[in-house]
């Protein structure tokens, strides 16, 4: 799964998309195609689903379309509310998180040395936080930070605190560290990683430098959550930092001069066990230099410190005595991962390799390697923290086990992690009521760090996928961890949907599609959701029977890991909604549902759509099920509706609800292929409503490419784009007729076709810029629709759109992310007057909407629109 998910980092041309399209990059999904089997992932049985980091199924989708801006500025400092607000007018909305808290890898942790002891995390796509003890919440620290700045979700591989300076906080990030015109005449961004650097607690931030070295960064990568910390700063030399790095060694930075690879013996970083891929491609998977860590006892406020360790995943612990200038291989073990030197100068190390399952604990002091593994080797520990002022007293963390030793890991203490609420599933499981109500069971599981707070020693932090966990009394024989997650929100969302039922009759605040949990249904935005969205009766993927025998549908809570690609509800009947995804954990196996109470409860369709197609090498035919993509309702009709797999069949349609799928034709197809090859399932669908390239390049990438006319009396007109032709059905889905052709932008990952609800035949399109491009696209309307288009003078380019409540029936208002006026940085703006005029709603300065994937208003309320983002959730502004 990971090599597809990296298929979609190839987007970062059109040449190069092209050349996946042409590849076929996974042209539909067989019954018995061969990523469908238990080799592709964990065992899904919930005693064994950890969020493994070295398959990276849950996170995000690496296509990220993206806004443009360059960051080399000083940035507001953010307010500890966590609105984002600003004096520039009083158009001005409030902007927060949608309270759902958590869900997303946290993966590293730094706390600062001295009062008030600051604890940052990292996290592998929703950038970096600082922990606010006054009032027990998360502030975010990079939200100012755009998204092409990191061309997504802003993911953090290392996070440190400088010990001489509380306030100085340093971050690995990639970044937009230049530009080029590329042949198809668009400017184009290049990545790398950069080490910023922050003088205010995480309130502004400023490169380093690093991004001139091309150095790469994988925050979203296998290890990520394992790894670390792979910045370090002297202890006694503040200006002197290290940086390891998975695939280009080490670097130094030293004052006012530039970084500087590291070698003077250390191994060569390309002759590392697996630098490269079978296929002799490069493998960005690789852990590579794992840590850095200072020995302080060997240097003084005079002088730098001297013995310095290295972490390198394959070659074992590295050391040098003499400040950087020379290394040596002092063994340990193969596979290194995360480091801490102890108040005596004992350097404790954890260990561990997920190819072949295997880890260890070991502590090296005197010269002598001494194995302090605490439960076996059969298992990697993620990470190890020593007490600051008691050298023997040490913790370490594997899976859903805390260990802690207070005699130097002679012997060790076990503890259990029991992280869920209530979970019917596994009903025998202890329930920890700090949770919010929707973490299940297995939500104590892939731990990724344990540090014992500096300012108490009673205090232990933990973190994992789910989010953070403290607690206040780890001396005991059972420690109780409590969940501390206000305002840490890294849900990784595709779209938002609010359906316009009276709030007075019980109409949600918003539905949700997101990547992991399925979706939610909020009653109120500011209140934790107390239940994903758990469809009923999806049949159990045939091929991962083996891991659950008695299980002939997927049971409520729905147990795994699976994701939402597309929603939909039916206009006229706010009741009515529907979903599709797929099972991140099985195969891409289709996952589904329709709900008939607005949200509160979802049933899976009777069937799906199949069609017999051919192998790729022709020599048989197979059956294939759709996977993702997009679905829309009739607003009038709910049991009409067509879907648009990203993966699997063509375009479908059902008039029943779901009971019969029906193939969609183009009225306007070409002619037939010739040759004709009868055993080409392109040549095959001719006649069919053809696939669209935005949406069938990953199931991981929500695109945007198919709607329901709101305001059609009959409920029958549907739109869809497929990257050169407009497409519109008048006949509930059945037949599809041509229209705008050739005229709006191609080769875009995310264009979004946004029916205005209060009138027909009224559809906008905007076109989100791909992840590397500079410059944004036009805003295009149709009043016939979709016949022809033209663009918004008013605006310069437009991300993305939405409409919400407004002057009357017939006057919605218009919200987009773009820009206006000549604007130089991407803002929300919002229009009473149908385009004509804009006014600013948030500050650019303040706010960049990183990771932004998608905009919904509510038509029900004045001045309320949502934003989805990759790994911050959703923020909602009023």
């Amino acid at each position: 799964m990971k090599k597809l998910r990296r298929q979609i980092r190839l987007a970062l041309s059109r040449e190069k998309l092209k050349l996946l399209f042409l590849l076929g990059v996974i042209a539909f999904i067989p019954l018995s195609w061969s990523t469908i089997s238990p080799s592709m992932g964990q065992r899904p049985d919930i005693d064994l689903v950890r969020q493994r980091p070295d398959i990276d199924l849950v996170r995000q989708r690496p296509d990220i379309d993206l806004v443009r801006q360059r960051p080399d500025i000083d940035l507001v400092r953010q307010r500890p509310s966590s609105i984002y607000s600003s004096a520039i007018n009083t158009h001005l909305f409030n902007w927060k998180n949608v309270n759902t808290q958590g869900m997303g890898y946290v993966t590293g942790m730094a706390i600062a040395p001295s009062s008030p002891y600051d604890v940052y995390i990292r996290t592998d796509i929703g950038g970096a936080y600082r922990f606010d003890n006054r009032n027990n919440q998360w502030l975010p620290l990079m939200d100012k930070l755009d998204s092409n700045f990191s061309g997504g979700g802003i993911g953090v591989e290392s996070i440190a605190v400088d010990p001489q300076n509380r306030d100085r906080v340093y971050a690995a990030v990639n970044r937009n560290n230049s530009s080029f015109q590329d042949t198809d005449g668009k400017r184009k961004y290049k990545y790398s990683g950069e080490v910023m650097v922050s003088d205010n607690r995480g309130a502004s931030w400023q490169p380093t430098g690093l991004g001139a070295k091309n150095v790469f960064l994988g925050p979203n990568q296998a290890y990520r959550s394992d790894t670390g910390e792979r910045l370090a700063v002297d202890p006694n030399q503040s200006q002197i930092m290290y940086f390891a790095s998975r695939r280009n060694g080490l670097w130094k930075k030293e004052g006012f001069i530039g970084w500087t690879q590291v070698s003077s013996g250390l191994p060569n970083p390309s002759k590392l066990p697996q630098y490269k891929r079978p296929d002799g491609s490069d493998n960005p998977d690789i852990p590579g230099f794992t840590f850095v860590v200072f020995d302080k006892n060997s240097g003084n406020a005079n002088s730098r410190t001297q013995i310095i360790y290295v972490g390198i995943h394959g070659r074992g612990v590295w050391s040098s005595a003499n400040g950087g200038q020379s290394w040596r291989n002092i063994a340990g073990g193969k596979d290194p991962l995360r480091g801490v030197v102890a108040s005596d100068g004992t350097l404790y190390v954890s260990f561990g390799n997920w190819e072949n399952r295997t880890g260890a604990v070991r502590k090296y002091k005197n010269a002598k390697w001494t194995n302090i593994t605490p439960d076996g080797t059969g298992k990697v520990y993620s990470a190890v923290t020593v007490q600051v002022d008691q050298p023997d007293t040490v913790m370490a963390v594997s899976d859903k086990s805390v260990y802690r030793s207070t005699n130097g890991g002679k012997t060790w203490n076990q503890q259990t992690m029991y992280m869920g609420a209530y979970d019917a599933n596994y009903p025998q499981d202890p329930i920890n009521y700090s949770a919010p109500p929707y973490y299940q069971s297995y939500s104590g599981t892939g731990a990724s760090v344990v540090v014992i707070d500096p300012s108490n020693p009673k205090l232990a932090w933990w973190t994992n996928g789910w989010g953070v966990a403290r607690t206040d009394n780890v001396t005991v024989a059972q420690p109780t961890y409590k969940w501390l997650m206000k305002n840490l929100e890294e849900l990784d969302t595709n779209m938002v949907r609010v359906p316009p039922k009276p709030k007075a009759e019980g109409g949600a605040d918003l539905l949700s599609a997101v990547q992991d949990m399925i979706g939610f249904r909020y009653v109120d935005r500011h209140q934790v959701p107390r239940e994903k969205i758990n469809p009923a009766n999806i049949p159990v993927n045939p091929y991962y029977k083996w891991a659950n025998p008695d299980w002939r549908v997927y049971p409520q809570p729905f147990p795994h890991v699976a994701g939402a690609t597309g929603m939909d509800y039916s206009y006229k009947n706010p009741d009515y909604a529907a979903f599709v995804g797929f099972h991140q954990w099985q195969g891409f196996w289709p996952i589904y549902g329709m709900t008939k109470d607005n949200g509160r409860t979802w049933r899976a369709f009777e069937s799906i759509p199949t069609e017999m197609l051919w192998k790729s090498d022709k020599s048989a035919q197979e059956k294939v099920v759709p996977a993702g993509g997009q679905i829309a309702m009739s607003p009038t009709n709910p049991q009409n509706m067509v879907w648009a797999p990203t993966w699997g069949t063509w375009p479908h349609y059902t008039i029943d609800g779901g009971k019969t799928w029906r193939l969609a034709f183009n009225l306007d197809h070409p002619p037939q292929p010739v040759p004709y090859d009868s055993k080409n399932n392109d040549h095959i669908h001719y006649k069919a409503l053809p696939k669209s390239w935005a949406n069938t390049i990953s199931p991981w990438l929500s695109t945007y490419i198919l709607a329901a006319d709101r305001q059609d009396p009959q409920g029958k007109t549907f739109y869809y784009y497929n990257n050169r032709n407009f497409y519109s059905s008048t006949d509930g889905g059945a037949n599809w007729k041509k229209g705008a052709s050739n005229i709006l932008p191609k080769w875009l990952i995310r264009p979004s076709i946004v029916p205005n609800p209060t009138k027909m035949g009224d559809v906008w399109m905007s076109f989100a810029r791909n992840p590397e491009d500079v410059d944004g696209n036009k805003l295009y309307r149709s009043t016939n629709g979709g016949k022809t288009f033209d663009t918004i003078s008013t605006v310069d380019s437009c991300e993305y759109i939405t409409f919400g409540k407004g002057s009357s029936n017939t006057n919605p208002y218009i919200y987009i992310f773009g820009r206006v006026g000549g604007a130089t940085k991407d803002t929300m703006y919002k229009s009473e007057d149908m385009g004509k005029t804009w006014r600013q709603i948030s500050d650019p300065n303040v706010l960049q909407f990183p990771g932004i994937t998608h905009l919904e208003g509510d038509m029900r309320s004045l001045n309320l629109v949502y934003v989805s983002l990759t790994g911050r959730g959703i923020m909602v502004g009023e």
